[in-house]
């Protein structure tokens, strides 16, 4: 249901010292020319690699035009990252390393982008510009250029991270210029982590991005491309009322209101996506507006939620209702506030959820308050990440508040032992979705810290991939594989940690 950009940047916030580690050289060499069509492509930093935040990660730190990765994984004192790979004669070729994050906690001072090629030279054309602070008044500084070779706001998502042909640092006065670019149409965007956590959150309205039109390099290189960031904050529920009505318009003509939700809300009431869910075609579907700070849409809604979804009572109006403003001012001193400052494990993440609905079904049951009305209600959960598309809270504190003033009439403290929430065992589930094409999620669990691989081989047994290959903590994780580069057929998935190891099959349909 919600929708936002996540590139996994992370650059340089200003006001806050962090210690930095750094690249100590690269192979090939930046700007090497005629590198072997198989080599070996690596990465040495300064200090051991945060091996469990690079494995959590994976593609929001770093990006690459190679398609052919054979294998990879880290050196004996993680200090390298490596990747055996096949490359394309006479082809131009970047890696650029975003973010990076040491074991003692150390991130990467700089972005780091190198090119070679396999080729006697590199592509002969370049862009260049300059990106703009605009009114978000973020310095250009730190921020980072790339070229997309899809249009970002209609194809990001669909299957895995964008293809970019180049990266390029900013420079300090805005000045970027992007090297060793070919022929062909490109889709140009800078980017910048301002609040220095690892990933590109703009619709939250700290982070910052640009867009810009689509460019034609036709033999020869573009100048004077300027890009101006934006950022898009996000909204208190009196701000999405008009544009859920307008777009509502276009819903089913039985359309039936049933909730409205927040799912990660702040502590001001404000949202960047407010979901307006209706059962449609005699309660049988579901469809949902999503209201988001970097804009709106309408969406079906999955069959299993449409049956939770039919049980709850019509909402008939909410144009009156209590400001989420006051609903959350008014869960934080009723103990919101206390629960959100207790200590979180690594494993957890703290959320607030907000809904407007027939709570009866929700977070509270019959719990002695009248089950015939429709409440506002504030979730603040510890919660921790089944799949990408699934989570789960360990405890929470819950606030059914009055539709009408937001005043709490019910708290609600549930909690449960995390290592009940977290399976002790050691388990490795099938991949979803299976059959897919071109890309799914393993999910696993293991019980204690040791290192972990996860590889990718053929029914013959050949290793095609190498998802994981370093120390890894105890908890849940799930890690994607995009096998655009494979043929269509059956492969085997294997977990290895400590002296386990499993092996599932999964079925490739092109």
């Amino acid at each position: 249901m919600k929708k936002s950009l996540h590139f996994g940047f992370l650059l340089l916030f200003p006001f806050v010292v962090f210690a930095q580690m750094s690249v100590v050289s690269t192979v090939p060499a930046n700007n090497a020319k005629n590198v072997s069509l198989n080599t070996t492509v690596s990465i040495t930093f300064s200090e051991a690699i945060d091996t469990v935040a690079t494995n959590a990660n994976g593609d929001n730190m770093s990006f690459a035009n190679i398609d052919s990765v054979t294998s990879s994984g880290f050196s004996a004192d993680q200090k390298t990252m490596y990747a055996n790979v096949v490359l394309k004669p006479d082809h131009s070729y970047f890696i650029a390393f975003i973010y990076m994050k040491a074991k003692s906690g150390a991130i990467l001072s700089t972005p780091v982008v190198y090119y070679f090629t396999t080729g006697a030279d590199f592509a002969p054309y370049s862009v260049s510009g300059t990106v703009l602070s605009g009114s978000t008044g973020i310095s250009q500084e730190g921020s980072v250029v790339g070229l997309a070779r899809v249009n970002i706001m209609k194809d990001e998502g669909k299957n895995g991270p964008p293809p970019f042909a180049a990266w390029a640092n900013v420079n300090s006065n805005g000045t970027y210029t992007i090297p060793n670019v070919s022929n062909g149409t490109y889709w140009p965007l800078a980017v910048k982590d301002v609040n220095h956590d690892g990933s590109l959150d703009p619709d939250k309205g700290i982070d910052v991005v640009a867009f810009g039109d689509s460019i034609v390099i036709d033999n020869g290189s573009k100048t004077n491309l300027n890009l101006t960031f934006m950022n898009f904050s996000p909204k208190i529920f009196s701000e999405t009322i008009s544009i859920a009505d307008s777009l509502a318009k276009n819903l089913a003509a039985d359309k039936v209101l049933r909730r409205i939700s927040a799912w990660e809300a702040d502590t001001l009431g404000r949202s960047s996506s407010w979901e307006f869910a209706y059962t449609v075609n005699n309660n049988s579907a579901g469809q949902s507006i999503s209201v988001q700070s970097s804009g709106s849409k309408t969406n079906i809604l999955d069959l299993g939620y449409v049956d939770w979804l039919k049980q709850l009572k019509p909402i008939t109006n909410y144009s009156t209702v209590a400001s989420s403003a006051t609903v959350i001012a008014n869960a934080e001193n009723a103990g919101g506030k206390a629960f959100r400052r207790l200590p979180i494990p690594d494993t957890l993440v703290f959320r607030i959820e907000l809904s407007i609905a027939d709570q009866k079904f929700g977070w509270f049951g019959p719990l002695g308050f009248d089950t015939s009305k429709i409440y506002w209600a504030a979730a603040y959960t510890q919660q921790y990440q089944v799949s990408n598309n699934q989570s789960s809270w360990v405890r929470g504190k819950f606030f059914l508040c009055d539709l009408a003033t937001g005043a709490v009439l019910l708290t609600q403290t549930v909690g449960v032992k995390q290592e009940e929430a977290i399976p002790s065992q050691f388990v490795l589930h099938q991949n979803y979705p299976n059959p897919f094409n071109p890309s799914t999620n393993i999910s696993f669990t293991i019980p204690a810290a040791n290192f972990t691989s996860l590889r990718i081989f053929d029914i013959l047994g050949k290793e095609t991939a190498v998802l994981l290959n370093g120390k890894m903590d105890a908890g849940d994780y799930d890690i994607p594989f995009n096998a655009s580069r494979l043929t269509s057929g059956i492969y085997l998935y294997q977990l290895r940690s400590g002296n386990i190891v499993e092996t599932k099959k999964m079925v490739l349909i092109k």
